[in-house]
């Protein structure tokens, strides 16, 4: 009879530990959230990794988990705690949007197809529930993109009104601190600099 497989028990606190690391950064505040697009497109031309870079992803997000209100935004320049998303440009937004109300049309499409078939309808049956099931399930994709657009526009809103757009990227030499130095400097910020950081 074989033993079972003993495993050590590892605590929360082990496993939290286990995910923590100390990051050196250069940090920025935006006035302007294109100065920030065109920043981030300028770091990735200059050999960033998507993943090297970070932008906040909302305010009441960051609240909840300090579990206090944030006045200015710059209180988050150096905090550990904030919850940090990754870049996504518009044109993958834009085609993650499109390939969203298309994937709900087709979807919808079959489903009406294999509906009708199922119950013995004609051609002309089959075509009109496709039309109509693609063309609502189309209509409410695009409805989504329309929600998450002006949800996004609200959040970016609420972060200028508390003092600006920060954007943090991650350095993995000297020549990458300096690269990102001058590229956050030629983009009218504020607040440039270095840090280390435990995320």
């Amino acid at each position: 009879m074989a033993l079972p497989e003993l495993r050590p028990e590892v605590s929360q606190a082990d496993r939290e530990v286990a995910c923590r690391y100390h990051a050196r950064e250069a940090v920025a505040l935006f006035d302007d959230y294109d100065d920030l697009v065109d920043a981030i497109g300028e770091l990735e031309l200059a050999g960033f990794d998507r993943v090297q870079i970070k932008v906040m992803r909302s305010c009441k997000a960051v609240e909840r988990l300090l579990g206090h209100p944030i006045k200015d935004i710059r209180e988050l320049e150096d905090e550990p705690g904030v919850s940090l998303g990754g870049w996504v440009d518009r044109y993958e937004l834009s085609e993650g949007k499109a390939a969203l109300a298309a994937g709900l049309a087709y979807l919808a499409s079959l489903s009406a197809i294999g509906v009708t078939v199922a119950r013995g309808g004609e051609l002309a049956a089959v075509i009109s529930a496709a039309a109509g099931a693609g063309g609502a399930a189309g209509a409410l994709g695009l409805w989504l993109m329309r929600l998450a657009g002006r949800r996004r526009a609200r959040e970016l809103k609420e972060q200028k009104a508390r003092g600006g757009h920060l954007l943090w990227v991650e350095t993995r030499s000297s020549e990458q601190e300096r690269r990102a130095l001058c590229v956050l400097l030629s983009h009218c910020t504020r607040d440039v600099r270095l840090h280390d950081i435990p995320r």
